[in-house]
């Protein structure tokens, strides 16, 4: 069976964002979006979400504030630069507050979280990806965006060695957190025809300003698209399905 979670990056970061998103799931192309608690449009991305559960919101955690985003140039999240400002153990601890601050405010906004992923996938740095599951097993948070590799178009890719790799699936495996088997990032056209078997995480992020999601958001609106979602046999799902083994 082919199952596909189309998710939507950035909820709550701006009403551009938070109206895309709304479009994007009344058009029955979204199944989840992950939600910047701590951004200012964040309580309407809230409202939103709690008048339409069938909308699945995890945590898009944003630590920017803290890891550079204020900083500019190729390197601004490289991992060489963030790898030597979390071996302060202090910063670590602030950093490590900050996550429980987070998912702290999300549980209090009354919504289920079913799911973590990172802005800029700092979630995936080495430094913070298994204190991050620790939090996540803490909370009973049950399902994460997790890939071998998490390439950005601005930024230096996270990539992770095979060793950490294995490590860190053995560990979501241990805890029973559950991922999906493929990640495909957005930003461009997407080619239906490479979905395969299992369940395939594609990430979005529609809105109706910039023009990169703009496009987004026209593509995933386009009768095209559902047409082409049924004709390769591909059944849309969510985190929370994934989380409650409802994929097998």
């Amino acid at each position: 069976m082919k199952w596909l979670i189309v998710n939507a990056d950035d909820f709550g970061i701006s009403e551009h964002v938070n109206e895309g998103i709304l479009r994007a799931h009344q058009a029955g192309a979204i199944t989840n979006a992950t939600l910047m608690i701590r951004r200012p449009c964040a309580s309407r991305a809230v409202s939103y979400a709690l008048k339409h559960p069938s909308l699945c919101v995890g945590l898009h955690l944003d630590l920017d504030h803290l890891l550079g985003r204020d900083e500019t140039g190729a390197e601004r999240f490289g991992m060489e630069r963030l790898s030597l400002m979390l071996a302060d153990r202090k910063f670590f601890r602030d950093v490590e507050q900050e996550v429980d601050n987070q998912i702290k405010a999300f549980l209090e906004s009354g919504l289920p979280l079913t799911h973590i992923d990172g802005h800029h996938h700092l979630h995936a740095l080495p430094d913070l990806f298994p204190m991050i599951v620790d939090r996540m097993v803490k909370h009973g948070i049950r399902t994460i965006r997790f890939s071998r590799s998490f390439d950005l178009v601005k930024y230096p890719p996270i990539e992770w060695d095979e060793g950490f790799y294995r490590e860190m699936e053995a560990l979501l495996k241990r805890h029973k957190i559950r991922y999906a088997d493929h990640f495909v990032t957005g930003w461009q056209p997407y080619d239906l025809t490479s979905i395969g078997d299992g369940v395939t995480e594609l990430m979005t992020h529609p809105a109706t300003r910039e023009e990169w999601r703009v496009r987004e958001l026209e593509t995933l609106t386009d009768e095209s698209w559902r047409e082409g979602i049924k004709a390769h046999g591909i059944q849309l799902a969510s985190f929370g399905d994934l989380g409650d083994g409802a994929l097998g």
